[in-house]
């Protein structure tokens, strides 16, 4: 009954995904701003505004790489690193070549604004600097950002029967075709938590307090890439093509992206913290 039904299912989700989504991008840049120096925190606050916060840009980005015209387009290739499924290793020549229309790859951008951008980019170039890392952060953290294969699983397409918590049956049909990539960036996020905000909380009293969660804000990233790539290879085997998805798949899903935001979140607040640690040093 179950394969007739996706057989039949006429949703689909054409162009292609950006990574989390308004809500997993919003819940990396909180994370990361309840963890802000003093120093980082008054830095935001000079470059976005006086109450403007980071999940305020987080999606940002998205935003430019859709409607910023040829510069928008540019930015395009920063959002993601092709890795092949089956390579265990970056490989800057294979993964991130070079292409003048689109721009690299995320790891290559996330390096720029790491070492200078960050702290020595002048006027509206260091607040676009601040935008993008927040961002980047997160999409180098989504595991179909770091894979080639199907762009990035992009065309891999499922049925998804799941209610999680915010889909009742009386309320709204759990009944849907996705593919992976959209599944990962918002459909997860969006059926198990009513608002991004509660999402945070949970990590905060969850994930954020474990041993797990120590120590791991450290690393270049070369080394996140390689680290979410390996998740990545987890999705692509926990997700049988043809199959319907249920909510047993979304209990295991969650495990995964809980970890996923909460590393990245952490990894933000680190970037942030050491950006405007100290002023840019003369060339």
């Amino acid at each position: 009954m179950r394969s007739t039904i996706v057989l039949l299912l006429c949703l689909c989700f054409p162009g292609a995904a950006f990574a989390w989504g308004q809500e997993g991008h919003s819940i990396v840049a909180e994370i990361a701003q309840r963890r802000l120096s003093p120093e980082a925190a008054a830095m935001v606050e000079k470059l976005l505004g006086r109450g403007h916060s980071l999940a305020s840009v987080a999606s940002w980005a998205d935003e430019f790489r859709a409607n910023g015209g040829e510069e928008g387009n540019k930015t395009a290739k920063w959002h993601f690193v092709d890795i092949p499924l089956k390579e265990t290793n970056y490989d800057k020549d294979r993964d991130c070549a070079p292409d003048p229309a689109n721009g690299d790859c995320v790891v290559a951008e996330l390096n720029r604004l790491i070492k200078t951008e960050l702290r020595c980019a002048k006027d509206e170039d260091q607040v676009r600097a601040l935008k993008y890392a927040v961002h980047f952060v997160g999409d180098i953290h989504q595991p179909l950002h770091t894979v080639q294969d199907l762009r990035g699983a992009n065309k891999l397409e499922f049925g998804i029967y799941m209610s999680g918590l915010t889909c009742k049956p009386d309320k709204c049909s759990p009944l849907a075709a996705t593919d992976l990539h959209t599944l990962w960036d918002s459909t997860l996020i969006q059926r198990d938590y009513w608002n991004w905000g509660h999402y945070v909380d949970v990590l905060e009293e969850g994930w954020l307090k474990s041993q797990d969660a120590q120590g791991v804000d450290g690393g270049k990233p070369e080394d996140w890439a390689v680290e979410t790539h390996a998740k990545a290879k987890e999705v692509w085997d926990m997700s049988p093509a043809g199959t319907l998805l249920d909510d047993t798949y979304l209990k295991k899903a969650i495990e995964i992206i809980n970890r996923r935001l909460g590393v990245a979140g952490l990894r933000l607040a680190k970037v942030l913290n050491d950006a405007y640690a100290d002023k840019c040093a003369a060339p």
